[in-house]
């Protein structure tokens, strides 16, 4: 995959829109991605995640810092990526989720994620942010599950892939090189998702925990299920089986039972049928000595039935004859009852009459009474009247009632009409008024229109020039910093002429010395030759053996030693002037770059011209914001104006209409206070006249009534008098007292009456009883012997009784038996059961685990897994390490633990050296080895995760890397390796906030922070 071109606004600390041109930065193929700790570098690389995926580049961070906190309310933020892979090219248009100012009112809402990708026709079917359709392309999709699963089929690689592959964290793989294998094993985990197979490993020792679980539960069940038969079938260790089974030496006991139970032996079922066919006979031989016993006591319960029967016919006839002599002893007094009864009746019948009569003469007696207070109360002349004339007087009085009744309700509608008649002329009064204040104030609306107009003309001739201002600052600034770069250039140029000149001075000393030294070496070498000859021995220039003269070694003679280490110490100052030489010459192209960005003016004038075109652009940035709040006030002067002029129109409809209104409602009620006052006819009120009208009427009514009332009670009362004297004659009664004593209650009557009933039917009962045949026919002297017949019943009861419970205990004890039997040989196949199924489980539990004998290499699955992976990881690694290395260094995996803490093993690493044909500890190597080292390692899981991915071609690489604690030489190094990542048209961002490295890189993004806190960015390319 590579990129193509970024765009991005209102994103983190960026408020404004940036672009970034790929292509034309990684011309070279390695560019810098530079800023100071904190201004946004990591923003970018968010950008290019968030595009892809709809997330940021970091698991742990939240989507919510992608909207930028300086930007505008208005400004939408989104992220245009263009990229391309092996299926086409592609372009991604993707906002998040923000909270933007709303189009009508006041406050703001939610702008929904959106997202829009589009399959281009080539390079130049890219637009700008904002179109609806690139040139050339087609629109793919605008959902944002339907985008991402595409644009992750056109990568191949998923956002957590794509974050391991393409931004490699290398501090963190070199802390992985030195890690113990515990370390390891949690970033492997974490790379390469093998927490599923810790999970498969857990849930089979899991597994194995539960038909373990199973294979004990089945056996205690087999334990439970014996004990529970030993228990049904009465075994006890002292008699084997149950009272009529075989003999004790036949069958189990009961601990032997429980032995053979508790250990879930196959022998136990054997045992215990036989057991239960022991029972079985038992319950037989039972059941055949219930039957004997039963037909015993059938024949002693019919002897007993007839003796009882007799018996019982002599006690009833002795029974019936005592209470016919008792019966005749009351038959006098039962015969007064009756004629009491027969009184007590006609009574009764005339009782209603008698109680009527007198209701109806305390009934006169009332209306009287009523009638004499009523004629009390009223007028002599109403008191006099009779029912016709009291009619006529307070029918007169009511007319004159309703006569009154329109006038009193104006009477008590009087004091809300003359306050709504003044507040009508007050309101009248309110709008003369504030029509007269809105005629004022027309006068002056114009002038301030005309301020307002003027204001808004001057504001939009200083918000117009604000591009301008912005373009003049952001130059200013820009040759500011090159100004100021360029003073801090010269210093460091300075000290590096100077080091540059140290450098030579020392190299000139260098070679004088060595020069100095061969040049006494070569002088002396006579004597240097013969102080090595010996008596008898040839001469290495002459050949001879004698050797007459001999040169003397002088005092100051170079040994070859010497000589070396002179040119040693040579080579070495002229490579540390060579250095300083190359920077001092990286210096200088870079200072007269930077002087020419700067121009001819001074640090301390860019810096004036920076800060006056700051207010400037200030000055115009204030004017954009106050525009909008000049056109709105002036559309509220228009408005406000407008609304004055039909406020005022409709104030001189109001009041002509109050006017009229108020004059017709002053004349209608000066006309209905003088109806009133001529209504009142001397009292303080109408009111006061209709209630006096009310009382005469009211007293009418109540005579009335009085009258009609006492003329009907006379008439009921000799209604009921006749009534009366008719029932006594009827039911033989000489007046009413003779009456009202011979009644009785209604309960003593109605005892009485049951009285003489019982005695009438126990008469009869009697009389009944005795001549039943049965009765009649028994003789006097009959003779019953009812005890010797319940004797013998009695015992043969108790015979069948005990057989009958001896039977259902053996058929019980037989039945529960059998069944328990059931539940033993239940119990023991499921035991058999989990036995089989626990035998697999546990094995490959065990395997897994790397706690069984299967496992030979003592590796749980979770570690196998990830020694696999490393495995490959290592391969891949070493790919890159041996050529890079010179051949020197290869990693290899070791089975070996790397201390005694570590739990496990395969996850060990080694450093092969082959310069000294030595296993190293991956701790010993120095800054330098280790960082190449550990991006080997992280280019191999890069490798890795994708082939794992199906063989994605990766174009883009960003390194990001702590280069702050190399040295020079290290880091140099570094660039070199570097540089050797472009093989086969990768480009390689650095991103990093390391002064040197600007001196090595020139293609760069730079990142910087403005004064209110946001950040900028440079593309410098070419």
């Amino acid at each position: 995959m590579h990129l193509r071109s970024l765009t991005m606004q209102a994103l983190g600390p960026f408020a404004g829109k940036y672009t970034i041109d790929f292509e034309q930065l990684g011309a070279s193929g390695l560019y810098l991605l530079e800023g100071p700790t904190g201004a946004g570098k990591s923003t970018i690389i968010d950008a290019i995640v968030f595009a892809l995926y709809g997330k940021v580049a970091s698991a742990d961070s939240s989507d919510d810092r992608l909207r930028s906190g300086y930007a505008d309310e208005d400004t939408e933020t989104y992220v245009d990526l263009v990229f391309e892979t092996g299926s086409g090219e592609y372009r991604v248009l993707r906002s998040p989720e923000w909270m933007r100012a709303k189009k009508r009112g006041s406050g703001t809402t939610k702008q929904q994620a959106t997202v829009k990708l589009w399959r281009l026709a080539g390079p130049d079917g890219a637009l700008g942010a904002g179109t609806a359709d690139p040139a050339g392309g087609e629109l793919i999709s605008t959902r944002l599950d339907e985008a991402g699963a595409e644009i992750q089929r056109a990568i191949g690689l998923d956002r957590a892939q794509f974050v391991q592959t393409i931004v490699l964290p290398q501090g963190e793989f070199a802390s992985f090189l030195r890690a113990d294998p515990e370390h390891r094993r949690g970033l492997l985990q974490k790379v390469f998702g093998t927490a599923v197979y810790e999970r498969v490993q857990d849930r089979l020792v899991a597994m194995r925990i539960e038909v373990q679980r199973a294979v004990a539960a089945a056996r205690t069940d087999v334990g439970a299920a014996v004990a529970h038969f030993v228990g049904s079938a009465g075994i006890t260790d002292e008699v084997p089986g149950p009272v009529g089974a075989a003999g004790p030496g036949e069958l189990a006991s009961a601990a032997e039972l429980r032995a053979l139970g508790e250990v879930a032996s196959p022998d136990v079922l054997p045992a215990v049928r036989a057991h239960v066919d022991a029972l079985a006979q038992a319950a037989a031989d039972a059941t055949r000595a219930e039957a004997a016993a039963r037909d015993e006591l059938t024949r002693a319960r019919s002897v007993f039935d007839e003796t009882r029967v007799l018996a019982d016919a002599v006690a009833r006839r002795a029974a019936l004859r005592a209470e016919q002599d008792l019966l005749a002893e009351r038959a006098p007094t039962h015969a007064a009852d009756v004629e009491r009864r027969d009184l007590a009746r006609r009574a009764s019948v005339v009782a209603p009459v008698l109680t009527a009569a007198g209701v109806a003469d305390a009934a006169a007696g009332r209306a009287r009474d009523r009638l004499a207070r009523a004629r009390s109360v009223v007028p002599a002349d109403l008191a006099r009247l009779d029912r016709a004339g009291l009619t006529a007087a307070r029918d007169g009085f009511a007319a004159q009632v309703a006569t009154l009744a329109r006038v009193e309700r104006l009477e008590r509608d009087l004091p809300d009409r003359r306050r709504h008649l003044d507040a009508d002329e007050t309101t009248l009064v309110s709008a003369v008024a504030e029509q007269e204040a809105l005629a004022v104030e027309a006068v002056s609306r114009p002038a301030a229109r005309n301020e307002l107009v003027s204001a808004i003309t001057a504001c939009q001739e200083v918000a117009a020039d604000l591009p301008v201002r912005q373009q003049r600052a952001e130059a200013a600034r820009t040759a500011g910093e090159a100004a100021r770069t360029a003073e801090t250039l010269a210093v460091t140029l300075a000290a590096a002429i100077a080091a540059a000149a140290d450098r030579l001075a020392l190299a000139q000393e260098a070679i004088a010395a060595e020069a100095y030294l061969r040049g006494r070496r070569l002088a002396g070498m006579a004597g240097e030759l013969a102080a090595g000859l010996a008596p008898d021995a040839p001469c290495p220039v002459c050949g001879a053996r004698e050797h007459p003269q001999v040169a003397a070694l002088a005092a100051d003679h170079a040994t070859a030693e010497q000589v070396e280490l002179a040119e040693g110490a040579r080579t070495v100052a002229e490579a540390a002037f060579a250095r300083a030489s190359g920077i001092v010459t990286t210096l200088t192209e870079r200072l007269s770059g930077q002087r020419e960005l700067a121009g001819p003016k001074t640090l301390a004038e860019h810096d004036a011209d920076a800060e006056q075109l700051g207010v400037l652009v200030a000055m115009a940035v204030t004017a954009r914001s106050e525009l909008d709040v000049l056109h709105a006030a002036l559309a509220d002067h228009d408005a406000a104006t407008e609304e004055a002029a039909v406020r005022s129109r409709a104030l001189d409809t109001a009041i002509t209409t109050a006017r009229v209104s108020v004059a017709a409602l002053r004349s209608d009620l000066t006309s209905t206070e003088r109806e009133i006052e001529m209504a009142r006819d001397g009292r303080p009120t109408v009111a006061a006249r209709v209630a006096d009208l009310g009382a005469q009427v009211a007293a009418c009514d109540a005579l009335a009534a009085a009258l009609e009332g006492a003329e009907r009670a006379e008439q009921d009362l000799s209604t009921r008098s006749t009534e009366l004297a008719a029932a006594l004659a009827a039911q033989g009664f000489a007046d009413g007292a003779s009456a009202r004593a011979a009644l009785l209650p209604a309960a003593d009557l109605t005892a009485l009456e049951a009285a003489i009933a019982a005695q009438d039917a126990a008469l009869a009962r009697v009389s009944s009883g005795l001549a039943e045949p049965a009765i009649a026919a028994l003789a006097d002297d009959v003779v019953v012997d009812l005890e010797a017949a319940r004797v013998a019943q009695a015992g043969a009861e108790a015979v069948a009784g005990a057989a009958a419970g001896a039977a259902v205990l053996a058929a019980r004890s037989a039945s529960s038996a059998a069944a328990a039997m059931d539940e033993v040989e239940a119990a023991l196949a499921l035991h058999e059961a989990a036995r089989a199924l626990a035998g697999p489980v546990t094995r490959m539990a065990d395997l897994a685990a790397a706690s069984g004998g299967d496992n030979a290499k003592r590796l749980t699955l979770a570690t196998y897994v990830l020694v696999k992976r490393f495995e490959d990881v290592v391969a891949a690694a070493n790919d890159r390490l041996l050529p890079m290395s010179d051949g020197r260094f290869e990693l290899v995996r070791s089975d070996e633990r790397e201390d005694v803490r570590s739990r496990r093993t395969g996850l060990s690493m080694k450093v092969i050296d082959h310069r000294m044909e030595a296993a190293r500890d991956p701790r010993t190597l120095s800054g330098g080895e280790t960082f190449y080292v550990s991006l080997c390692l992280a280019l191999g899981m890069a490798d890795v995760v994708t082939a794992e991915a199906g063989g994605i071609e990766l174009g883009t690489l960003f390194v990001d890397e702590g280069f702050g604690s190399l040295d020079p030489e290290t880091l140099e190094a570094v660039l070199v390796e570097l540089g050797k990542l472009r093989a086969g048209g990768r480009v390689v961002g650095v991103v990093s906030h390391v002064e040197a490295l600007k001196q090595s890189i020139a293609e760069r993004i730079e990142v910087r922070r403005l004064a209110d806190g946001s950040s900028t960015l440079t593309v410098r390319a070419g």
